[in-house]
């Protein structure tokens, strides 16, 4: 999110602690990039993800990162969409097996989701989720406990006030507060 070049293929073999406990990458055969406005909407809508601000995220974050159409009305979709968010993600916690157990038994709502709505993957996503899954289960290895969300939510809220303004945080539970007394 930094620097808007990530490698896509961390896996153990592609990962070296120097002796003064650095940190290395190698094989850099699969990067890819992220333009600046898809990295300040990736930022966003993992704080509102993790937050649970559903509607931030289905009505702005997937519209501005590409997953669903500027113009497109979500209002059927997002309470569909934040109970799939809810159960398969967020109350699955730090568990994998638990996690991929929440997301079978709603695998099919998801499904019917993506086939009745106009949801596009943007390119650079498929790779992004491929890297932050090797290094969940390189961390969950090391720690069964560990919840990427959790260990996530520090640096995501950090960057949003770097990018947004100290007050990004406050606005965002203000916006969620005054649409959840709307409906």
């Amino acid at each position: 999110l930094d620097i808007g070049a990530f490698h896509a293929d961390p896996h153990p073999a592609n990962l070296y602690v120097t002796t003064e406990g650095q940190l290395c990458l190698l094989d850099f055969g699969l990067c890819a990039e992220i333009d600046e406005r898809s990295r300040n909407a990736m930022t966003a809508a993992i704080v509102n993800l993790l937050s649970g601000d559903f509607h931030s995220l289905i009505a702005r974050d997937a519209k501005e990162l590409g997953f669903l159409p500027e113009e497109m009305d979500v209002t059927e979709l997002k309470p569909i969409l934040t109970k799939i968010l809810t159960q398969g993600l967020l109350e699955a916690g730090s568990n994998l097996h638990d996690r991929k157990r929440k997301l079978m038994d709603i695998s099919n709502e998801l499904n019917e989701v993506f086939f009745k709505y106009p949801f596009s993957v943007p390119p650079f996503f498929a790779l992004v989720t491929r890297g932050l899954g090797l290094l969940e289960g390189i961390a969950l290895s090391g720690d069964p406990d560990f919840d990427i969300f959790q260990a996530s939510l520090p640096y995501a809220r950090k960057r949003a006030m770097d990018i947004f303004g100290s007050n990004f945080l406050e606005l965002r539970k203000l916006q969620r507060r005054s649409t959840s007394n709307e409906g």
